[in-house]
């Protein structure tokens, strides 16, 4: 987990909060877009959805791995202390989980909003970087999280 240079109370009970789940967070913690992946998201992944979020305005997203979170509720807890104004969860298992810690079924491949953010989750970006009409439609998908 990457922590920004400047400190104050409320980034401070923020890295407090998530201080036990460090091992499952890359990035800074105060990113605009969240990724979550179910797993080390392959380099092409995490190449391709990096700049898709440069594209959208929010560059440098922060990562979490879900399969380090051990439970749904804590796949919750991790995004809402993380707060993202974007999430993006990589991969099927991924959804799954924050389905289920969120108490609300995820659909894939379209857009949704939790909890009042606007969230993208994928069956599996990874393969669908293999399809060219697949990354149109997820280029599409992804473009429904920009601030407006």
């Amino acid at each position: 987990m990457k922590k920004p240079t400047k400190s104050n109370m409320y980034l401070d009970a923020k890295l407090e909060q998530l201080a036990a789940f460090d091992a499952a967070i890359d990035g800074d913690v105060d990113a605009d877009v969240c990724i979550v992946g179910f797993g080390r998201l392959p380099d092409q992944v995490l190449s391709a959805l990096r700049a898709a979020c440069a594209g959208i305005g929010m560059p440098d997203p922060v990562v979490v791995d879900a399969s380090q979170l051990a439970e749904p509720a804590n796949a919750t807890y991790v995004l809402e202390a993380l707060d993202p104004a974007a999430v993006i969860v990589a991969d099927e298992v991924a959804a799954e989980m924050v389905s289920d810690g969120y108490h609300a079924k995820l659909p894939l491949n379209a857009p949704v909003r939790l909890l009042g953010r606007p969230v993208v989750a994928f069956e599996s970006f990874q393969a669908d970087l293999a399809d060219d009409k697949l990354k149109q439609r997820d280029w599409a998908l992804l473009k429904t999280l920009k601030r407006k």
